[in-house]
C-alpha cells in the first residue's frame, strides 16, 4: 500500500496493534522485526511517521492479527512506564549526554542496544527509552537502574550552587574555563563528543560535563571550582588595571550593533571590542600575517 502523505501513521495502524501502540512502541517493533530477519530501510528510522509507515508496509502476510497481538504483548511486558522517566528533562543537554554516557559505559544492567542504524539519528528521549525497552533484563532491574541514575544525578547537581559566578553567555569566561580544565587533572574526562565547542554554551557544557564524568567527590569539586573562582577574580582585577580610556567616534547604527553583539556574548561593549580585536589578530597570525 502506498503511503498517503496526508495521513498520520496511526490511521493506518494494522489490526492486532491497539491504540496504545504508539511511536515508542513502533520503534521497539522495528528492532524486534530485525531479529525476525526483516530488511528495513535505515534512512526512514529517524522520523516517527516515516518509520511507522515503513514498518506497516513491510509487514509480511505471515504477520497475522494474532501474531501482531503477540508482538504487542511482548512489547508491553518489557516496557517501562512513562512515569519512570518523568524526572528527566530531555531538553537539558547536560543531563541527556550524561545519561547516554552512563548507558554506554557498561556500569548499568541496561545498556545501549545493538541496532542496524546509528542511534544518534533518534531524539535523545527515544535513544534512552529504547535502551530500556530493548534490554532483556527483568523489569525490576530496569526500574532499579532508573532509580540509581536519578540518585546519581541528584548528587551531581549538588555542585551547581558553587557555579553561580559563571556566566554561560560570557564567551571570554567560557573560553577561559575550557583552557583551565584542559590543563587540569580533569582533562582526561573531557568527552570526545565535546572536543570542538563553537559557542559559549558549548564551552560551558564541555566544562561541566567533565566535572560530571570525573566521579571525584563533591568536596574536591567544590575546592577545584573555588580555586577557579578566585583565579578568575584575580584575572579580572589584573585586566581592569590595564584598561585605558579610548574614545571612538562611530556611526549610531554601529554603536547599536556593538551593543547587540555585547549582549549576545554577555560582555560589556569595551570587552567585546577587546575580544573582536584579539580574534582578528589571531586569525591574521594563523595566516602568517605579522602585525
Amino acid at each position: 500500500m502506498a503511503v498517503n502523505k496526508g495521513w498520520g501513521w496511526e490511521k493506518r495502524r494494522p489490526y492486532g496493534l491497539s491504540q496504545d501502540f504508539k511511536d515508542r512502541e513502533m520503534l521497539w517493533l522495528w528492532c524486534r522485526l530485525l531479529i525476525e530477519g526483516y530488511r528495513l530501510d535505515v534512512n526512514l528510522v529517524s522520523n516517527a511517521d516515516s518509520r511507522a509507515n515503513h514498518l506497516i508496509e513491510s509487514l509480511s502476510d505471515s504477520e497475522t492479527v494474532a501474531a501482531l497481538s503477540k508482538y504487542q504483548d511482548e512489547c508491553f511486558a518489557k516496557r517501562v512506564d512513562d512515569s519512570e522517566f518523568n524526572w528527566i528533562d530531555f531538553k537539558n543537554k547536560r543531563l541527556v549526554l550524561w545519561l547516554l554516557e552512563q548507558l554506554k559505559g557498561g556500569h548499568l544492567s541496561v545498556k545501549v542496544p545493538y541496532t542496524n542504524f546509528d542511534q544518534s539519528v533518534l531524539k535523545p528521549k527515544e535513544q534512552i527509552q529504547l535502551a530500556f525497552d530493548i534490554s532483556p533484563v527483568a523489569m525490576q532491574v530496569k526500574k532499579q537502574d532508573i532509580s540509581d541514575l536519578r540518585q546519581m544525578w541528584s548528587s551531581l547537581i549538588d555542585i551547581d550552587p558553587s557555579l553561580d559566578w559563571i556566566d554561560k553567555k560570557n564567551d571570554d569566561q567560557c573560553r577561559w574555563l575550557v583552557s583551565e580544565i584542559q590543563s587540569s587533572d580533569l582533562a582526561p574526562w573531557i568527552s570526545s563528543e565535546l572536543q570542538f565547542p563553537v559557542n559559549s554554551k558549548d564551552r560551558f557544557h564541555l566544562f561541566i560535563n567533565a566535572l560530571d564524568r570525573s566521579g571525584i567527590p563533591l568536596q574536591m569539586k567544590r575546592l577545584f571550582v573555588g580555586e577557579l573562582k578566585s583565579k578568575w577574580s584575580r584575572r579580572q582585577k589584573k585586566l581592569d588595571g590595564k584598561k585605558v580610556q579610548c574614545n571612538l567616534n562611530v556611526d549610531s547604527l554601529t554603536k547599536e550593533n556593538i551593543r547587540k553583539l555585547s549582549d549576545h556574548r554577555g560582555l560589556k561593549m569595551g570587552e567585546l571590542i577587546d575580544a573582536l580585536a584579539a580574534e582578528e589578530i589571531e586569525r591574521l597570525r594563523a595566516k602568517d600575517v605579522f602585525l
